[in-house]
Order: C-alpha cells, then structure tokens, then sequence
C-alpha cells in the first residue's frame, strides 16, 4: 500500500513501511474457526468423520466440506477416490492436509486402545473405534511415524481375543507352582530380546507363547508327570499361566506402545496443522489485499485541531508488496468491516473502518496513541488490474 499526503499530515501519521501482515477472515471458510482450532478439538468434533477416512481424495474432500469452496486459489471440489484433487492447491498442502487428518485417525485408535486398557483389569471386546478397517490402516500407515499402528492393532486384537477366551480351572493339588518357577527363571526376560515372551509373541503369536508352554512337560524330568497328565491339565497350567503373568505384562507393554504412538502420531498432527495455519493466513493475506487493491482518497477528520487532511492511498495487489511502499502492519477484515493497525516509532494507530456501496467506500474512525483520533471517509477512485 502506497500513501500520499502532505507534511503537515506526516507528523500526526507518522508511518513507517513494514511487511503487510494479513490476519482476516474475509470469507465464511474463514469466519468458520474449525481450521483454526487445536488438533485435540478439532478431532473431538469430527471424531466420528476422521474415523471413515481411508485415502487422500476422502481426506481432501473432507477437507473441502470444512472450508469454503470461493476462497480464491484454494478450492477443493469433491473427487471420486480415482480422480484427482484440486491442482490449485501446492502439493505440499496437500501432503499437510493428509498427513494431519491421518494423524488425527492414528491417534484415536491409541486413545481408544488406550481408554479400553485403563481402568480395567482385564482386556474388553475390541473397541468399534480402537478396531480400523484394512483400508484406513494401510492409508494411516503410509505416514512413516504412523507404521507402528499396524503392529499395535495387531496386539491389541490378539491380547483381547485371549482375555475373552474361557480357561480351564487347575485340577487339584496340582503343581503349578512348579510350572511357573520353571518359566520364570527359564525365561525371565519380558521384552526386546530375541528369546523374551514379547518377541515370541510378536514373532509367533499365541501359538508361539503356547508351543513355549508345551517345553516344561517337554524336560527330561517331567517326562513322567506328561505321561501321567492329561492334555486338559496342561492346557490348564498354560491357560493359568497366560492370565496371572503373561497377559497383565503384555497389557502393560501395549498401553505404553499405544501411549507412545498417540503421542507420535498427535505431534504430527501438530507439525501439520501448523503448515496448514501458514496456508491459510497466505489465503487470508491474498483475499484482504485483493478486496481493498486499488488507489484509495481519505478525507481524515482530527476531532483534537477539527483539522481535515485529504490523503491517497494504494494497496498493492496480492504478492506484489514493496519494501518502499507504506503499509499498515495489520489488517483484519470480517464481513465488510475493517481493522488497520498502523505501526510508527512514537507509537500505533488503529483505524475501524466499514466497506460499502461494492466495496468502494470506507467509512469510519481512527485513534492514535499519540492523543490524535477522529473520522476517517474514503472512496475508491480505482481498482487493481485482474
């Protein structure tokens, strides 16, 4: 924005150049705050639509439904998952765009894994929400940080089909004291090492934790009770096993794996969001300098002196901003009213104006910190080229 006055005005104005900076909502895409808010709130208020995503176009069209499809250089028009998306908007956006709302989807499956663990002592029926489709975890597990999901979905559905499995009592007077001072000292090791009961498991699943189960009837010194035992006794030693020690360990192993992906998978989101913010007031800037672009003449009135001074004004089209060019630090515009911030060494100045008649008058007040406030009129005497 380019401003022409005469000296006596300058003193009072007292403005200096400095890089415009838009912060607006000039559209209903940007009067709606949902992009605006946090991930964690904006997951809770559409928790149930993150949870249908399954590929980049749904994500996109998502996208789209939230924002408004006018703004300028930004539209994201509803695709079938094999067309493609919008080409005005950079390929990095999208990539935000994606990766935010696959994010959002990774961490709630481990909250959901998460909250069904906590408070419980023993794993319930799969959550609907904690359980993904294999569609929407191949599309969440493209994002690198995200892969673990699979391996944690895995656990989860496993862990939870074995605490809803009904064991075997233990016969009487057994010796399964003996059976599980056998493993315990065997094989005390809980998690990552090769031969520990988290690598079998992981390598092997349930068959591998019972086949390791088999090895105490197995030894040469319990050749004798095997024989003399029955399959169900040993099924019920395994069983009992699996409840009081191995299933609580693995309990815990999984809330802190899903702990630790909800929180990997919530600070990408974060990362994401805050590109996301970045294209958004780049919108914002582009919209607001292309309503009021064009060469402007204010009649300012000073209540203090009843002094009135005529000056031109010109905002810059969009991305075309000069060093040299005087500018207002800020410019807020929602609906048709105005806010410019005037930044100078004694001080600011603020002016909240009003566009009428299309955008070709303003009308309103200014005040200055230096004491100076008034009435500001203005009309356009011409519009930027398209």
């Amino acid at each position: 924005m380019a401003l022409h006055t005469n000296r006596n005005w300058m003193p009072a104005f007292c403005l200096v150049g400095v890089q415009i900076f838009v912060y607006c909502f000039l559209s209903p895409a940007f009067a709606n705050q949902e992009l605006a808010a946090p991930p964690g709130s904006f997951l809770e208020q559409h928790r149930a639509q993150i949870l249908q995503l399954s590929s980049d176009n749904e994500a996109l069209a998502f996208f789209q439904s939230i924002t408004n499809p006018q703004v300028a250089g930004s539209r994201l028009r509803t695709q079938s998952q094999s067309s493609p998306t919008n080409p005005n908007l950079a390929k990095e956006t999208k990539e935000a765009v994606t990766t935010y709302l696959a994010s959002l989807a990774g961490t709630a499956h481990a909250q959901e894994i998460r909250k069904s663990i906590v408070g419980s002592t023993t794993a319930s029926s799969p959550s609907s929400e904690a359980v993904t489709g294999e569609a929407q975890l191949q599309w969440i597990t493209q994002q690198s940080p995200l892969q673990p999901l699979k391996l944690l979905m895995d656990f989860y559905e496993q862990i939870s089909a074995w605490s809803q499995a009904t064991s075997e009592p233990l016969p009487p007077g057994n010796n399964f004291a003996e059976f599980a001072a056998y493993y315990d000292q065997t094989y005390p090791d809980w998690d990552n090492r090769p031969l520990s009961w988290a690598s079998i498991f992981q390598q092997h699943g349930q068959k591998g934790i019972e086949a390791r189960l088999l090895e105490y009837w197995q030894a040469p010194d319990q050749l004798a009770k095997e024989h003399a035992s029955s399959p169900s006794t040993h099924q019920a030693y395994a069983q009992h096993y699996i409840g009081t020690r191995l299933l609580p360990m693995f309990r815990a192993n999984l809330l802190t794996q899903s702990i630790r992906l909800e929180t990997t998978a919530y600070e990408t989101a974060w990362e994401n969001w805050r590109h996301i913010q970045q294209w958004q007031q780049h919108e914002q800037t582009k919209s607001a300098t292309t309503r009021l672009c064009g060469t402007w003449q204010w009649l300012v009135h000073n209540h203090q002196n009843h002094g009135d001074h005529k000056m031109m004004i010109t905002f810059s089209p969009p991305d075309q901003s000069s060093p040299s060019q005087l500018e207002p630090s800020t410019i807020v515009i929602q609906g048709d009213t105005v806010y410019l911030k005037w930044t100078f060494p004694q001080g600011i100045q603020e002016d909240s104006l009003l566009l009428s008649n299309h955008d070709t008058h303003l009308e309103g007040t200014f005040k200055n910190s230096l004491g100076p406030h008034g009435s500001i009129s203005g009309k356009r005497l011409s519009t930027c080229r398209s």
